[in-house]
C-alpha cells in the first residue's frame, strides 16, 4: 500500500493566501488600466513578490507542494507580462482605453476625434522617441555598470534585460513613494564596490 504524502498545511496556506492576493492586485490592475484608479498599484505587486521570494526560499519535499507553487509563480509571470505590455502602451499613449476616453473627452467639447488623427500621431511618434532615448540612456548606464564592476573584480557577466527590469521597477517604486516626476541613475564606486544609485528627480 503506497504511504500518503505529507504535506506541509501552513505551506499551502501561506500559497492560497497569495493565490488570493494576486487576484486582488489583478483587479487593482485592471481599475488602473481602466482609468478608475489613478495610481499603479506597485507597492501591492512588490510586497506580493517579496513574500513569494520567502516561500520560494522555504523546502518543499511534497509533490502537491512543488506542483501548487510552480502553478503559482507560472500565473504570476503570466500576469506581470499582460501588465507590462499594458503599462508600455500607456506609456506609448496607445492603449485601447486610453484612446477611447481621450476621444469621448473631445466629443463631450464638441470635437471631432479625426480632427486629431495627426495630434494623436504625432504624440506616438514623440513618445517613441522618449522611449528610444530611454533605451540609449538605459544602455549607456549598463555598460558603464559592467565596466565598473570589471574593474573592481566584481562579476559582470550580467543579463542587460534583467537589470533593465530590476532598474525600472525601482524607479517606479521610488516615484510612488517620493512623489517625485522621474527618477535617474548614477554608477557609484565605493569601498572597492561599483553600485547603482537611484536619484528622484522633482
Amino acid at each position: 500500500m503506497a504511504r500518503r504524502e505529507k504535506v506541509d498545511r501552513v505551506l499551502l496556506t501561506k500559497m492560497a493566501n497569495i493565490e488570493q492576493r494576486m487576484n486582488m492586485l489583478k483587479l487593482a490592475y485592471e481599475k488602473y488600466f481602466a482609468g478608475t484608479d489613478p495610481i499603479e498599484p506597485i507597492k501591492d505587486r512588490e510586497t506580493l513578490k517579496r513574500d513569494m521570494r520567502d516561500i520560494d526560499r522555504t523546502p518543499m519535499n511534497a509533490t502537491r507542494e512543488k506542483y501548487r507553487w510552480r502553478s503559482v509563480k507560472a500565473r504570476m509571470s503570466s500576469l506581470e507580462n499582460y501588465w507590462q505590455r499594458n503599462l508600455v502602451m500607456i506609456e506609448r499613449g496607445t492603449h485601447p482605453k486610453m484612446r477611447f476616453r481621450a476621444d469621448a473627452k473631445q466629443r463631450a467639447a464638441g470635437m471631432n476625434p479625426e480632427n486629431s488623427a495627426a495630434a494623436r500621431l504625432e504624440a506616438q511618434r514623440q513618445a517613441r522617441a522618449r522611449e528610444e532615448a530611454k533605451e540609449t540612456q538605459m544602455r549607456s548606464l549598463f555598460n558603464e555598470y559592467m565596466k565598473a564592476r570589471k574593474q573592481c573584480g566584481q562579476d559582470s557577466n550580467m543579463n542587460y534585460r534583467q537589470v533593465r527590469a530590476a532598474l525600472n521597477n525601482q524607479a517606479k517604486s521610488i516615484q510612488h513613494k517620493e512623489s517625485c516626476k522621474e527618477v535617474k541613475f548614477k554608477v557609484k564606486v565605493k569601498g572597492g564596490k561599483a553600485s547603482i544609485t537611484a536619484i528622484p528627480v522633482r
